[in-house]
């Protein structure tokens, strides 16, 4: 009974953040649940059409491309978007596969810019907690910052340094990898 209870406080809306806040208590939900699944395959499932509806995957894509984005055709730009929102779910399947009683705390939400930021803290009992800041933009998150470290200009790095070394299909590989690693854990 003690659990449900938590689960249902989850869901109610945040007093005083109105609905800036809500894709990011959507994800801590969904994520809090999916850590109670067993495998990781329904772990996807489930987060899958939360982490569709939060995330801005074509501004994340856009953002980690840069130029490169602006030279590939309709086609190849949706290609890339389900491949890199395939990762994304497969990691976030992978990094939060097991509950012990860990709970997500909204601390602020600010208006920087175009932008709205929502500061949280994923709260572990035998751990140190986890600041996690989610950006958004017309309420979509595009961009998550762990302890100060930003996953968009992580990305950005990344893919830029493949596609000079080695080009747009090695990054396309090289992704469709990673979430082959997530996936098998």
């Amino acid at each position: 009974m003690h659990r449900m209870a938590f689960l249902l406080f989850l869901l109610l809306p945040l007093q005083g953040y109105g609905d800036s806040a809500e894709p990011v208590e959507r994800l801590h939900s969904a994520l809090l649940e999916a850590m109670q699944l067993d495998d990781h395959p329904a772990r996807e499932a489930h987060l899958r059409p939360v982490i569709g509806e939060a995330f801005d995957g074509r501004r994340i894509a856009g953002i980690s491309l840069g130029r490169t984005w602006r030279s590939l055709d309709d086609a190849q730009r949706d290609d890339f978007v389900a491949l890199l929102m395939d990762l994304v779910v497969a990691t976030y399947a992978d990094r939060f596969d097991r509950f012990n009683n860990q709970s997500f705390v909204t601390d602020a939400v600010q208006t920087v810019q175009a932008n709205v930021v929502v500061q949280t803290r994923l709260v572990r009992v035998d751990d140190e907690d986890v600041r996690l800041d989610y950006v958004l933009r017309q309420g979509r998150i595009f961009n998550v910052i762990a302890d100060g470290v930003s996953d968009l200009s992580l990305r950005r790095a990344d893919y830029n340094s493949i596609l000079k070394q080695e080009g747009y299909d090695s990054l396309v590989q090289h992704l469709r990898d990673k979430t082959a690693a997530a996936r098998n854990g």
